[in-house]
């Protein structure tokens, strides 16, 4: 929505239209906002949402999201790890490893939580575990320096300075071609359980 048309409109119009606009967010094309087109109806953009209820009421519990990302270039493996943090479902997150493997990645994903404090010590032995039982990587040095430096550089994007007592709840993701490897680090936070959300860190390194 458009700055100026909320501060400029009436509330009761304001209402209105975000009424009429509540199946999704709908963005303006270069054709539409031409000024010979303006005011002119445009088609709803759909989503498909998961509803329940008692009858005749609807409960939005949620969207799924079916998006084409095409991955070949390894110095996409950052993107894959993040896209592998990112899966909601156990099974989401099968079908996608089993895709990273068909083009010869290797990928891991694993759950951390507790005090922000306490999460470092605990991100690298379930990061190291997890790597090393799944065949992500192996005990040689330049693979393990390289895992290490990368889960360092997620965590300083993940928790930020003064967060000792933030709880949190992550999920772990590493994923590792011929030449980078890749930690993505994706969960929430929150110092009081009204006031929780969304986090994530990204590091990248060359094997």
């Amino acid at each position: 929505m458009i700055w100026k048309k909320i501060f400029n409109t009436p509330q009761d119009e304001l209402e209105e239209e975000s009424s009429e606009m509540e199946a999704g967010i709908v963005e303006e094309t270069e054709e539409e906002r031409r000024p010979e087109n303006h005011g002119k109806e445009r088609d709803p953009v759909s989503l498909d949402f998961n509803v329940r209820g008692r009858e005749g009421e609807k409960d939005r519990t949620g969207i799924e999201l079916n998006l084409k990302i095409h991955i070949a270039d390894e110095s996409q493996v950052g993107r894959a790890a993040l896209l592998l943090a990112a899966t909601t479902s156990n099974d989401a997150e099968v079908i996608f490893k089993k895709e990273l493997a068909s083009i010869g990645w290797k990928s891991v994903a694993t759950e951390v939580g507790g005090l922000a404090g306490d999460l470092p010590q605990k991100i690298t032995r379930a990061l190291v575990g997890a790597s090393l039982n799944a065949g992500v990587v192996e005990k040689r040095r330049n693979e393990m320096h390289a895992l290490m430096h990368a889960a360092l550089e997620a965590l300083e994007g993940f928790l930020s300075v003064g967060m000792l007592e933030a709880s949190v709840g992550a999920k772990i993701a590493i994923v590792r071609n011929s030449k980078w490897i890749s930690v993505a680090v994706m969960g929430d936070t929150a110092y009081h359980a009204v006031a929780h959300h969304e986090r994530c860190g990204l590091g990248v390194m060359h094997i």
